[in-house]
């Protein structure tokens, strides 16, 4: 999403936090298939990347992060800040994994800009 900043720091180097909108929460819950599980057991076997999984989980961050993108800009954010993601496995034997990125949505502006005020 364009003009928007995100960062995993609690700050915005050359920014000025200008308000706090508040937290930008996304839950994803990801299933594999069963085609995906079976070449993932060879990875388990022989070693290896599971690039089946690789890429479904790439696509579900990317969703995220543009889903917590729309949150933020809708509110009046310009910037998410403290953007962090964490992952469980909640089923045993099968491939669902919850996804959950989160993070502050802040209206930023850069010092020069506040120093104008």
């Amino acid at each position: 999403m364009e003009n928007m900043l995100l960062t995993n720091t609690p700050v915005l180097e050359g920014y000025r936090i200008k308000k706090y909108i508040g937290p930008v929460v996304v839950p994803i819950v990801g299933a594999g298939n069963i085609v995906r599980d079976w070449f993932a057991g060879f990875t388990d076997i022989f070693g290896g990347n599971s690039c089946g999984y690789q890429r479904a989980f790439a696509k579900f961050i990317h969703n995220g992060v543009t889903e917590m993108m729309s949150q933020a800009k809708a509110s009046g954010a310009n910037a998410i800040i403290g953007f962090h993601i964490e992952t469980t496995n909640i089923s045993a034997g099968k491939s669902i994994i919850s996804i959950i990125l989160y993070g502050t949505a802040v209206i930023a502006e850069t010092n020069a800009e506040a120093g104008n005020e």
